[in-house]
Protein backbone atom coordinates (compact mmCIF):
# COMPACT_ATOMS: atom_id res chain seq x y z
CA UNK A 1 0.00 0.00 0.00
CA UNK A 2 1.33 3.52 -0.90
CA UNK A 3 1.80 5.72 1.80
CA UNK A 4 0.72 9.16 1.84
CA UNK A 5 3.37 12.17 1.00
CA UNK A 6 2.02 15.49 0.18
CA UNK A 7 4.03 16.43 -2.35
CA UNK A 8 3.12 13.47 -5.02
CA UNK A 9 -0.73 13.13 -3.63
CA UNK A 10 -1.14 17.17 -4.83
CA UNK A 11 1.45 17.05 -7.21
CA UNK A 12 -0.54 18.10 -10.34
CA UNK A 13 -1.64 21.10 -8.74
CA UNK A 14 1.55 22.26 -9.68
CA UNK A 15 1.77 24.44 -12.78
CA UNK A 16 -1.58 26.20 -11.86
CA UNK A 17 0.41 26.97 -8.56
CA UNK A 18 4.26 27.46 -7.86
CA UNK A 19 6.04 25.37 -5.70
CA UNK A 20 6.12 28.11 -3.17
CA UNK A 21 2.48 29.06 -3.33
CA UNK A 22 1.98 24.87 -2.64
CA UNK A 23 4.22 25.33 0.45
CA UNK A 24 1.74 28.14 1.51
CA UNK A 25 -1.21 26.55 0.82
CA UNK A 26 -0.11 23.78 3.09
CA UNK A 27 0.08 25.76 5.78
CA UNK A 28 -2.72 28.10 5.31
CA UNK A 29 -6.05 27.62 7.93
CA UNK A 30 -9.25 27.96 6.11
CA UNK A 31 -12.78 28.52 8.16
CA UNK A 32 -15.70 26.47 6.72
CA UNK A 33 -19.00 27.33 9.10
CA UNK A 34 -21.58 24.81 6.94
CA UNK A 35 -20.61 21.27 6.03
CA UNK A 36 -23.79 20.80 3.96
CA UNK A 37 -25.17 21.54 0.32
CA UNK A 38 -22.13 23.22 -0.45
CA UNK A 39 -20.15 23.19 2.60
CA UNK A 40 -18.91 19.45 2.75
CA UNK A 41 -17.86 19.82 -1.05
CA UNK A 42 -16.05 23.52 0.01
CA UNK A 43 -13.99 21.30 2.24
CA UNK A 44 -13.31 18.17 0.00
CA UNK A 45 -12.06 20.47 -2.98
CA UNK A 46 -9.62 22.87 -0.36
CA UNK A 47 -8.38 19.94 0.86
CA UNK A 48 -7.01 18.43 -2.68
CA UNK A 49 -6.45 22.36 -3.72
CA UNK A 50 -3.75 21.20 -1.07
CA UNK A 51 -4.89 23.34 1.53
CA UNK A 52 -3.27 21.98 5.07
CA UNK A 53 -5.48 23.58 7.86
CA UNK A 54 -9.08 24.07 8.17
CA UNK A 55 -11.78 24.94 11.42
CA UNK A 56 -15.17 23.46 10.19
CA UNK A 57 -18.83 24.62 11.87
CA UNK A 58 -22.10 22.26 11.42
CA UNK A 59 -24.29 21.14 13.94
CA UNK A 60 -26.66 19.03 11.92
CA UNK A 61 -27.08 15.49 10.55
CA UNK A 62 -27.91 14.28 6.86
CA UNK A 63 -31.50 12.90 6.35
CA UNK A 64 -33.12 12.17 3.40
CA UNK A 65 -33.54 15.08 1.59
CA UNK A 66 -29.93 15.88 1.72
CA UNK A 67 -29.47 13.38 -0.98
CA UNK A 68 -29.69 15.57 -4.27
CA UNK A 69 -26.77 17.26 -3.36
CA UNK A 70 -24.65 17.22 -0.61
CA UNK A 71 -21.24 15.46 -0.89
CA UNK A 72 -21.51 13.12 2.00
CA UNK A 73 -25.36 11.93 2.24
CA UNK A 74 -25.83 8.44 1.24
CA UNK A 75 -27.47 5.76 2.48
CA UNK A 76 -24.34 4.99 4.75
CA UNK A 77 -24.20 7.99 6.15
CA UNK A 78 -28.50 8.78 7.09
CA UNK A 79 -28.59 9.97 10.42
CA UNK A 80 -24.90 10.74 11.01
CA UNK A 81 -23.70 14.32 11.73
CA UNK A 82 -22.06 16.18 8.88
CA UNK A 83 -19.28 17.35 10.62
CA UNK A 84 -18.44 14.17 11.83
CA UNK A 85 -18.72 12.60 8.15
CA UNK A 86 -16.91 15.18 5.91
CA UNK A 87 -14.34 15.07 8.60
CA UNK A 88 -13.81 11.12 7.76
CA UNK A 89 -13.65 12.08 3.88
CA UNK A 90 -10.88 14.64 4.14
CA UNK A 91 -8.64 12.99 6.40
CA UNK A 92 -9.08 9.82 3.51
CA UNK A 93 -7.88 12.32 0.95
CA UNK A 94 -4.74 14.12 3.29
CA UNK A 95 -4.27 12.55 7.11
CA UNK A 96 -1.50 14.92 8.28
CA UNK A 97 -4.58 17.70 8.30
CA UNK A 98 -4.78 20.16 10.96
CA UNK A 99 -8.57 20.42 11.75
CA UNK A 100 -10.71 21.72 14.65
CA UNK A 101 -14.34 20.55 14.87
CA UNK A 102 -17.44 23.07 16.36
CA UNK A 103 -20.11 20.47 16.40
CA UNK A 104 -22.23 23.00 17.57
CA UNK A 105 -21.65 25.42 14.34
CA UNK A 106 -21.09 28.61 14.62
CA UNK A 107 -22.51 31.18 17.27
CA UNK A 108 -21.48 34.30 19.04
CA UNK A 109 -20.21 32.30 21.85
CA UNK A 110 -17.34 30.33 20.21
CA UNK A 111 -16.97 32.87 16.63
CA UNK A 112 -13.66 34.36 18.10
CA UNK A 113 -12.17 30.89 18.81
CA UNK A 114 -13.78 29.96 15.35
CA UNK A 115 -11.31 32.45 13.35
CA UNK A 116 -8.49 32.49 15.68
CA UNK A 117 -5.78 31.80 13.42
CA UNK A 118 -6.99 31.38 10.44
CA UNK A 119 -6.38 33.12 6.98
CA UNK A 120 -9.47 32.92 4.98
CA UNK A 121 -13.31 32.61 6.83
CA UNK A 122 -16.08 30.57 4.07
CA UNK A 123 -19.48 31.05 4.62
CA UNK A 124 -21.30 27.82 3.62
CA UNK A 125 -24.26 28.28 5.74
CA UNK A 126 -27.81 28.20 4.59
CA UNK A 127 -29.48 30.89 3.09
CA UNK A 128 -31.67 31.35 5.81
CA UNK A 129 -29.51 31.47 8.11
CA UNK A 130 -30.16 35.22 8.54
CA UNK A 131 -28.52 35.83 11.48
CA UNK A 132 -25.75 34.08 11.38
CA UNK A 133 -24.11 35.39 8.09
CA UNK A 134 -23.78 38.71 9.51
CA UNK A 135 -22.03 37.07 12.39
CA UNK A 136 -19.16 35.55 10.50
CA UNK A 137 -18.62 38.27 8.01
CA UNK A 138 -18.75 41.33 10.48
CA UNK A 139 -16.15 39.24 12.75
CA UNK A 140 -14.03 38.10 10.09
CA UNK A 141 -13.64 41.84 8.55
CA UNK A 142 -13.15 43.18 12.18
CA UNK A 143 -9.38 41.04 12.38
CA UNK A 144 -8.67 41.93 8.61
CA UNK A 145 -9.50 38.77 7.38
CA UNK A 146 -11.76 38.07 3.83
CA UNK A 147 -14.58 36.31 3.81
CA UNK A 148 -15.71 34.38 0.47
CA UNK A 149 -19.40 33.07 -0.16
CA UNK A 150 -21.53 31.33 -2.63
CA UNK A 151 -25.38 30.57 -3.38
CA UNK A 152 -26.66 28.18 -5.42
CA UNK A 153 -29.58 29.87 -7.23
CA UNK A 154 -31.07 27.42 -9.35
CA UNK A 155 -29.06 26.06 -12.08
CA UNK A 156 -26.59 28.81 -11.28
CA UNK A 157 -24.81 30.95 -8.55
CA UNK A 158 -24.11 33.91 -7.34
CA UNK A 159 -20.59 34.93 -5.39
CA UNK A 160 -19.56 37.84 -3.14
CA UNK A 161 -15.87 38.19 -1.58
CA UNK A 162 -16.45 40.29 1.83
CA UNK A 163 -13.37 41.97 3.47
CA UNK A 164 -11.57 45.03 4.52
CA UNK A 165 -11.47 47.99 1.49
CA UNK A 166 -14.87 46.17 0.58
CA UNK A 167 -18.45 47.57 1.06
CA UNK A 168 -19.19 46.54 4.67
CA UNK A 169 -22.42 43.18 4.94
CA UNK A 170 -25.24 46.06 6.23
CA UNK A 171 -24.32 48.46 3.69
CA UNK A 172 -24.37 45.93 0.56
CA UNK A 173 -27.46 43.76 1.47
CA UNK A 174 -29.40 46.68 3.00
CA UNK A 175 -31.39 44.28 5.44
CA UNK A 176 -32.94 46.27 8.47
CA UNK A 177 -33.86 44.93 11.77
CA UNK A 178 -37.23 45.89 10.93
CA UNK A 179 -37.70 43.50 8.19
CA UNK A 180 -39.43 40.46 7.87
CA UNK A 181 -37.47 37.15 8.10
CA UNK A 182 -39.05 36.12 4.54
CA UNK A 183 -37.35 39.96 3.60
CA UNK A 184 -34.34 39.49 5.23
CA UNK A 185 -33.52 36.24 3.21
CA UNK A 186 -35.10 37.95 -0.44
CA UNK A 187 -32.51 40.34 0.18
CA UNK A 188 -29.75 38.78 0.82
CA UNK A 189 -30.78 36.27 -2.39
CA UNK A 190 -30.99 39.29 -3.93
CA UNK A 191 -27.33 40.92 -3.28
CA UNK A 192 -25.64 37.37 -4.84
CA UNK A 193 -27.77 37.54 -8.06
CA UNK A 194 -28.95 40.99 -8.66
CA UNK A 195 -30.63 39.82 -12.24
CA UNK A 196 -32.76 37.25 -10.98
CA UNK A 197 -32.17 34.79 -13.68
CA UNK A 198 -33.30 31.60 -12.19
CA UNK A 199 -36.93 33.00 -11.33
CA UNK A 200 -37.50 32.82 -15.50
CA UNK A 201 -37.99 29.07 -14.46
CA UNK A 202 -37.94 28.14 -11.47
CA UNK A 203 -41.31 27.22 -9.84
CA UNK A 204 -42.70 29.95 -7.47
CA UNK A 205 -44.76 27.32 -5.74
CA UNK A 206 -41.46 25.08 -4.75
CA UNK A 207 -40.20 28.06 -2.53
CA UNK A 208 -41.56 28.22 0.85
CA UNK A 209 -39.58 31.16 3.23
CA UNK A 210 -41.57 30.70 6.12
CA UNK A 211 -41.20 26.56 6.63
CA UNK A 212 -37.26 27.40 5.25
CA UNK A 213 -37.81 25.45 2.43
CA UNK A 214 -36.97 25.73 -1.30
CA UNK A 215 -35.26 23.54 -4.67
CA UNK A 216 -31.70 23.38 -4.54
CA UNK A 217 -29.59 21.90 -6.95
CA UNK A 218 -26.26 19.31 -7.54
CA UNK A 219 -25.89 21.95 -10.53
CA UNK A 220 -25.93 25.24 -8.42
CA UNK A 221 -23.50 23.82 -5.61
CA UNK A 222 -21.04 22.01 -7.75
CA UNK A 223 -21.02 26.07 -9.88
CA UNK A 224 -20.72 27.17 -6.27
CA UNK A 225 -17.40 24.86 -5.41
CA UNK A 226 -15.79 25.49 -8.70
CA UNK A 227 -15.86 29.47 -8.02
CA UNK A 228 -15.29 29.73 -3.74
CA UNK A 229 -12.60 27.00 -4.27
CA UNK A 230 -10.69 29.85 -7.15
CA UNK A 231 -12.16 32.49 -4.59
CA UNK A 232 -10.49 30.90 -2.13
CA UNK A 233 -6.73 30.52 -4.08
CA UNK A 234 -7.00 34.28 -4.71
CA UNK A 235 -7.66 35.51 -1.42
CA UNK A 236 -4.66 33.11 0.28
CA UNK A 237 -2.18 33.76 -3.12
CA UNK A 238 -3.08 36.47 -5.08
CA UNK A 239 -5.16 38.74 -2.43
CA UNK A 240 -4.92 41.72 -4.75
CA UNK A 241 -6.73 39.78 -7.45
CA UNK A 242 -9.64 39.76 -5.27
CA UNK A 243 -12.57 42.07 -6.23
CA UNK A 244 -14.70 42.99 -2.82
CA UNK A 245 -18.19 43.84 -2.63
CA UNK A 246 -19.66 45.69 -4.56
CA UNK A 247 -18.32 43.28 -6.66
CA UNK A 248 -20.35 40.75 -7.42
CA UNK A 249 -20.10 37.35 -10.06
CA UNK A 250 -23.53 35.53 -11.25
CA UNK A 251 -23.29 32.70 -13.97
CA UNK A 252 -26.98 30.83 -14.91
CA UNK A 253 -25.59 28.04 -16.19
CA UNK A 254 -29.08 26.74 -17.77
CA UNK A 255 -29.63 29.94 -19.80
CA UNK A 256 -26.14 30.91 -20.41
CA UNK A 257 -25.82 34.09 -18.71
CA UNK A 258 -23.23 35.73 -16.85
CA UNK A 259 -22.68 38.89 -15.27
CA UNK A 260 -19.55 40.07 -13.05
CA UNK A 261 -19.77 43.85 -12.04
CA UNK A 262 -19.93 46.36 -9.12
CA UNK A 263 -23.41 46.99 -7.48
CA UNK A 264 -23.27 50.47 -7.05
CA UNK A 265 -24.80 51.36 -3.78
CA UNK A 266 -25.42 47.19 -3.14
CA UNK A 267 -29.13 46.62 -2.11
CA UNK A 268 -29.58 50.46 -1.88
CA UNK A 269 -29.70 50.75 -5.71
CA UNK A 270 -32.92 51.78 -6.98
CA UNK A 271 -33.24 48.72 -9.31
CA UNK A 272 -32.78 46.77 -6.61
CA UNK A 273 -35.09 48.23 -4.73
CA UNK A 274 -37.77 47.41 -7.38
CA UNK A 275 -36.68 43.85 -7.69
CA UNK A 276 -37.28 43.15 -3.91
CA UNK A 277 -40.51 44.73 -4.62
CA UNK A 278 -41.21 42.48 -7.78
CA UNK A 279 -39.84 39.18 -5.94
CA UNK A 280 -41.66 39.73 -2.51
CA UNK A 281 -45.15 40.25 -4.42
CA UNK A 282 -44.27 37.01 -6.09
CA UNK A 283 -43.78 34.32 -3.74
CA UNK A 284 -46.76 35.98 -1.82
CA UNK A 285 -49.27 35.61 -5.19
CA UNK A 286 -47.37 31.98 -5.27
CA UNK A 287 -48.78 31.65 -1.50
Amino acid sequence: MTEFEYGSAFSRNLGIVSHDEHSRLRQATVAIAGMGGVGGDYLISLVRAGVGGFHIAEFDEFELANFNRQYGANTRTLGRSKIGVMLEYALEINPDLRVKVFDKGVNADNIDEFLSGVDLAVDAMDIFAVEMHPLLINAATARGMTTVAAVPLGLGAGVLAFGPGGMSYADYFAISPEMSEEEKIIQFALGFAPEMYHLKYLDPTSINLKARKGPSSIAGCKLCTGFITTQALLALLHPQELQLTPWYTYLDARLNRFRHRRLWLGNRNPLQRLKSFVAKKRLEKSG
